[in-house]
């Protein structure tokens, strides 16, 4: 029997939510603080819809809840339904600073619920695909990896800036890929506003490992690509294509991928670690330190020097 998942926030990003759950027969309920918004989702779909967490909770017979509201409420909304003993996927970031997301986590553990954080990327095929052909050995030693995540800003963000909605996708795709970080630095500009809508993020690793990160809400034309260079290799990913290219001795070639719907993935995952038949998710733990190494880039980018981070 599959769980009961309730949808939280149906707007930008929720709608996807609404519709991956529908699809995947998990979808009991909508709430958004748009009374008429909840209804046409409760309708189009033929669930329960609500216009508040509270009500929700209370009237609602459900097992858990995807957050997608916006980043300033997920701490208030997770807590609420994590107190009514209800599994969580909170849509990144988990939280706008260190402090919030680690009462999500802290509650999380004390209640014994699942906490799940939405770092789509890595369940896009082609990023998986690179991280198992990392994993054997194929790619050779990684050196250096370069992510562009550059369009317009999406108008229903007002509440973080880029660094915060949008970078902190690469930067848990390079903590994935490369390990953890040693040292930050960041440079962030607001171009056109309200809140920094550029950003360039470098990531220090052990070795000989660097990311740079780059993303902006300026640029009219959407890029989402990664290059990682390799000792043996040289790997690219179009995100949005999930395409993957590698070029290597033997010329360039394009492994064959299995391709899926990254967020169908993803909940999928979700609802079998809720059910206990194993499947994979970003745990509130890595959401968080995520979060830590976005809060140390805004302070790079305030002192104008690198910080260590452990």
């Amino acid at each position: 029997m599959n769980p009961r998942i309730a949808v939280v926030g149906v707007g930008g990003w929720g709608k996807n939510h609404v519709r991956v759950l529908k699809e995947l027969g998990a979808l009991v309920a909508v709430c958004d603080t748009n009374p008429s918004r909840a209804l046409e989702f409760s309708d189009r779909y033929g669930v329960r819809g609500y216009s508040g967490v509270d009500e929700l909770i209370a009237k609602e017979e459900f097992d858990a809840a995807v957050i997608a509201t916006p980043t300033s409420t997920h701490r208030e909304v997770a807590l609420k339904l994590i107190g009514a003993h209800k599994h969580v996927f909170v849509e990144k970031p988990i939280a706008p600073n260190v402090q919030e997301a680690k009462e999500i986590v802290d509650a999380a553990a004390r209640a014994g619920v699942i906490l799940a954080a939405g770092y789509i990327e890595r369940f896009n095929p082609a990023v998986s695909e690179l991280k198992s052909m990392m994993d054997s050995g194929k790619t050779g030693l990684p050196l250096f990896a370069e992510f562009h995540r550059e369009n317009r800003r999406p108008v229903h963000i007002s509440d973080v800036g880029i660094l915060h909605d949008t970078a902190v996708h690469d930067i848990d795709t390079a903590r994935w890929l490369l390990g953890e970080p040693r040292r930050v630095y960041a440079r962030l500009s607001t171009i056109v506003g309200p809140k920094e809508d550029y950003a360039v993020v470098v990531l220090e690793f052990d070795g000989p490992k660097v990311a740079v990160i780059t993303a902006n809400w300026i640029t009219p034309k959407k890029e989402r690509r990664m290059t990682v260079v390799f000792s043996d290799s040289i790997a690219t990913v179009d995100f949005v294509a999930m395409k993957l290219t590698l070029d290597d001795d033997e010329g360039r070639w394009e492994p064959r991928i299995q391709t899926w719907e990254p967020l169908k993935a993803e909940l999928d995952g979700f609802m079998k670690a809720i059910s206990g038949s194993g499947g994979t998710v970003v745990s509130g733990a890595d959401a968080l330190r995520t979060t830590a190494l976005a809060e140390a880039a805004e302070r790079s980018a305030r002192l104008g020097s690198p910080i260590e981070v452990s």
